[in-house]
């Protein structure tokens, strides 16, 4: 067992009390000690920077609405301060404040790849060849808020926003469940009543937490994401889903042939909390809430899965690291496939150079134009798209620059290469203007949620801003001091389908970049 901070010793459980011959059962004052408090788990980040700086790496993603706390996520990797050219994953939990299953699944999964990494091959392949990150606590102010104990503290589901706005926070009145706060069918989705556990929030992002998964997201394009959940009803526990199908088409989506295979084995490999049973795998995502896994597949095509961990949110006991460990271990799947495929991989490059291309990658035999675009990532040009075998049509495609088709066949095992190089379009724009692209671009085409990125050269105070074609500035996008490299932000409002024009200034540098905005 964990060794346990002083402060939770006060959360003893549900004791057992003999008075005059009559047993008494005290509720417990918050959750079993084996649950991880967040201050668990700064502290063991600081002692991994400490033991491991060349294979963990921690990054401030973003601020908590209220308590204005830093949310860290991990990464591992050799050279885990470093964006190389290699697969990646991203698995969180505790997007919901009483869900804290998966935290200890989180924990586990980071505990076994550094503490084996060099001991080990199975781990020590997936340090070597992959960028894992993990963010062990998404709702940081709502998870406080549980560890507390205060009264109703087991159903403390939400963030900490102040509703009433009479300067407390209260269950159930206040707070916002964060996985109905994604700009996905957000306004035909009928929570508007703060007091009930499901409230959309007043507006799509408008949780601060919400927006730095969503943006370290578009940052990484990971090739899967992982949302562990806890279950409120039996009814839906030990399952995973993957996306999706849609009740108003009437259709699934066009990976559900290549998604299906990989969430059966994934929740085969799952032990619940019941020996000798396993998730149930198999289970199809409908598209029709505005929660995390929706918007990602929806915007970017990643496959996203959502598992809800166990029969329920509490446990007491030894059976919490059990779990933990049961579903860690189940987890570790994501890994191996992410290391064999089978897929499609490669680069889009600016042909002559290893300039990397943010580029569209369209395979037509999976493709929907709802569903993206999916996109390479920022730093290498590279793309992972999961397929199974076959012969498949592929064209890259990037603004200003002539789009490429090719065929190919995917092998049945292992990722298979193919690489673009892209020709400039010499009736876009000159050799000048496309260097200037590189530093100043954004997803083509541009939706709300959508990402818009830019290079620093040195630190500078930023103004980027959306400007119509007459030159008058619609929105600021962003306003701020930052350090150099490569920087994202997103587009936080929605502006008319349209062209715009994107213009970064610095002291010294002024960079406008043309984009075609779709609401």
């Amino acid at each position: 067992m964990r060794l346990v901070p002083i402060v939770r010793l006060i959360a003893l459980g549900a004791l057992l009390l003999t008075v005059c011959g009559a047993t008494l059962v005290l509720s417990r004052t918050g959750p079993d000690e084996r649950y991880y408090e967040y201050e668990e788990v700064l502290t063991l980040f600081d002692t991994y920077a400490a033991t491991y700086p060349d294979i963990f790496h921690r990054e401030i993603i973003g601020y908590s609405g209220v308590e204005n706390e830093p949310i860290w996520a991990a990464k591992i990797s050799d050279n885990a301060s470093v964006h190389e050219p290699e697969a990646r994953l991203f698995i969180h939990a505790a997007q919901h404040a009483n869900e804290c299953n998966g935290t200890g699944a989180v924990m586990y999964m980071i505990d076994r790849l550094l503490t084996r990494y060099g001991v080990q091959s199975y781990y020590t392949d997936m340090v070597d060849n992959l960028e894992m990150w993990f963010v062990p606590v998404v709702n940081i102010d709502g998870h406080r808020k549980v560890f507390e104990g205060e009264p109703n503290w087991d159903w403390w589901r939400k963030t900490k926003r102040d509703n009433d706005e009479n300067g407390e926070y209260t269950f159930p009145e206040d707070g916002v469940d964060t996985n109905r706060n994604w700009n996905f069918k957000w306004a035909r989705y009928d929570s508007t009543n703060y007091w009930s556990s499901r409230y959309k929030g007043p507006y799509p992002f408008s949780e601060a937490c919400v927006v730095a998964i969503r943006d370290l997201i578009l940052r990484e394009r990971p090739v899967f994401v992982m949302d562990l959940h806890s279950p409120d009803v039996v009814s839906i526990a030990n399952r995973i889903w993957y996306p999706w199908y849609d009740p108003d088409l009437g259709q699934s989506g066009p990976d559900t042939d290549h998604f299906r295979p990989i969430s059966i084995a994934l929740g085969n490999r799952c032990e619940t909390e019941v020996d000798g049973n396993y998730v149930d795998g198999d289970r199809l995502a409908y598209n029709s809430l505005p929660k995390e896994q929706c918007w990602v597949y929806s915007n970017t095509g990643i496959c996203a899965f959502l598992m809800e961990v166990s029969l329920q949110f509490w446990w007491t006991g030894s059976i919490v690291d059990t779990i933990a460990a049961r579903t860690g271990r189940g987890n570790f799947y994501l890994m191996e496939r992410a290391l064999s495929g089978p897929g499609l991989t490669g680069t889009v490059t600016r042909a002559g150079t290893d300039m990397p291309l943010q580029a569209e990658i369209v395979v037509t035999q999976a493709h929907d134009s709802s569903i993206g675009p999916r996109m390479t990532e920022q730093f290498h040009g590279q793309y992972w798209r999961l397929l199974n075998a076959g012969n498949y049509q592929v064209t890259a495609s990037a603004r200003d620059y002539d789009p490429d088709t090719q065929t190919i066949y995917v092998s049945a095992s292992g990722w298979t290469q193919l690489d673009f190089q892209l020709e400039p379009d010499p009736a876009a724009v000159d050799d000048e203007e496309l260097l200037k692209s590189r530093l100043l671009w954004a997803d083509t085409p541009l939706r709300p949620g959508g990402a818009v990125h830019f290079r620093l050269d040195r630190a500078a105070d930023v103004s980027l801003d959306l400007l119509d074609v007459t030159g008058r500035q619609v929105m600021s996008v962003f306003r701020g001091q930052l350090q150099p490299g490569a920087r994202t932000v997103t587009l936080d409002q929605r502006v008319p389908t349209g062209s715009y024009l994107l213009r970064l200034r610095t002291e010294d540098v002024q960079v406008s970049s043309k984009v075609v905005v779709v609401d």
